[in-house]
Parts: structure tokens; C-alpha cells; sequence
């Protein structure tokens, strides 16, 4: 068995013990802050590799699969579910994962290749331009919730991901013909305790989220009238969003489409 076969095999199994440790009751997640590692690999366009070390298990994971990627010199906050995927960067792999950069400064860190391929770039879904019609979903209706889940401390749309989720509500809305459409803008304003540091969200990151959703179906078409912006500085998690883990969940928005 090759050296790099057993590390992998080492950095899985202490990965899955660190799971059953970590500040998250969620199965086989773990959050971590760190600074992030870019491996320069050579398999084509954008197959580089982003990595992240956890400080309090020295398990290096692989975390290029975040809708949005670190940035080199600044500390992020990673939150991901471990997998059983093959090692192509030299980590273990995190999916879903997300990154949160954070304020705090580091090393710039870019490593070579060192005989890992990388993985090829692939597109993820995308808009399609705003000429093409769109087909609205067919009956039958009903009041429903859709969901925007936000980087950690940002009020920012994740590019291509939040877009995508406000086009479905538009779309729904326009073929529903609902009574009303409730923005409610959510913060993690409970303290949890990440690698030696308590982060916390201010309770007003909930509105401004909420009111950045609502613009944004605005100018999708909604009518303003139909649209009520609420808070909540205390949100219970959500099974099911496509989050590494309930405390991600938390930092969201909801709409709910009343018929």
C-alpha cells in the first residue's frame, strides 16, 4: 500500500473521530477557522485546489467545493460534512461545504502540485440570460418556503446560488397569484465557540439580509405590494438545505409565498 494510500486513509479516520467531538451536533460535520492553503495543481483551468488545516486536529481538509472560495492572507471559518470521496488535492474531502472569511490576517500560503492532479473544473448551474423565456411551474399551488442560506457575518447574495433560488420564487409567485410574500431575514446572534473564537451575528444583519431579498424580487417583478419584510434573531435550524450542518442554516432568509 502506497504512503499516500495510508495518509488518506489516516486523515479519513481521524476526520470521522473528530466528528463525534466537535462543537456541531450534526453527523460528520466539523467547523473550524483556519488559514486557507491554495495548491497550485496543473490538470487545466481552475484546478486548483483549496485546503484548510484544522488547528485543534491537524487534519487538513479539502474545501474547494464551496459556492464561494477563500481568500489568500485572511482567516476563514470553514463548515463541511466529511465524505468517503478519493483525495485529488491532498485532503480530506468536505461536501457541502462553506467558507466564511473572516477579518483576522495570516500567511499567504500557495503550495506546488506535489503529485496531486487537482480536479477539473466544472461549470455549476447558471442563469440563463434574461431574454430567454422562462417556463412557470404548473399547478397545483400552494403556500410554500423557499430558502437563501448567507455566508457567515455577510448580507451579501452568493453569487449564482441566491440568484437562482429568487428566480424560482419570482416564477412562482407570478404563476401562484399568492395574498402575500413574506421576506423573513434571519441572524445567528446565539455565541458558539469556533477554534478558540466566539463568533456571533448582530441581530441587524437580519434585516438587511431580509431587505437585500426583497429588492432583489423587486426588480424580478413582484409587486411591492405583495411583499413583508419581518426578523428573527433566534432561528431554529433546517434540515434538508443543501448546508454543512444546522448552524449554517441558521444565517438565512425565508420566503414564504402565502396563497
Amino acid at each position: 500500500m502506497s504512503i499516500r494510500i495510508i495518509k488518506a486513509l489516516m486523515f479519513f479516520s481521524a476526520a470521522i473521530a473528530s466528528c463525534a467531538s466537535a462543537d456541531s451536533p450534526d453527523q460528520n460535520v466539523v467547523r473550524f477557522v483556519a488559514c486557507p492553503i491554495y495548491r497550485d495543481t496543473d490538470l487545466g483551468r481552475k484546478s486548483g485546489c483549496w485546503l484548510a488545516e484544522d488547528p485543534a486536529t491537524g487534519i487538513r481538509y479539502d474545501v474547494s467545493d464551496g459556492p464561494t472560495k477563500p481568500q489568500i492572507g485572511k482567516a476563514s471559518l470553514f463548515e463541511g460534512v466529511v465524505t468517503r470521496e478519493p483525495d485529488a488535492c491532498g485532503g480530506v474531502i468536505l461536501r457541502p461545504v462553506r467558507q466564511a472569511v473572516l477579518e483576522e490576517t495570516c500567511p499567504r500560503t500557495i503550495i506546488p502540485a506535489e503529485q496531486f492532479a487537482g480536479r477539473r473544473f466544472q461549470l455549476p448551474e447558471t442563469l440563463k440570460p434574461t431574454w430567454e423565456p422562462r417556463p412557470l411551474p404548473p399547478p397545483p399551488y400552494m403556500s410554500q418556503d423557499f430558502h437563501i442560506v448567507f455566508d457567515f457575518g455577510s448580507d451579501f447574495h452568493v453569487y449564482q446560488y441566491a440568484e437562482l433560488v429568487l428566480e424560482k420564487v419570482s416564477l412562482y409567485v407570478k404563476a401562484s397569484q399568492p395574498k402575500a410574500v413574506v421576506v423573513t431575514g434571519y441572524a445567528a446572534t446565539r455565541p458558539i465557540e469556533v477554534s478558540g473564537r466566539t463568533l456571533v451575528e448582530p441581530l441587524a444583519i437580519a434585516r438587511s439580509r431580509a431587505e437585500a431579498s426583497a429588492e432583489a424580487l423587486r426588480r424580478l417583478g413582484v409587486d411591492p405590494r405583495l411583499i413583508h419584510i419581518a426578523t428573527d434573531g433566534e432561528p431554529q435550524p433546517i434540515a434538508g438545505l443543501q448546508t454543512p450542518g444546522q448552524e449554517a442554516s441558521k444565517r438565512r432568509v425565508t420566503i414564504r409565498v402565502e396563497l
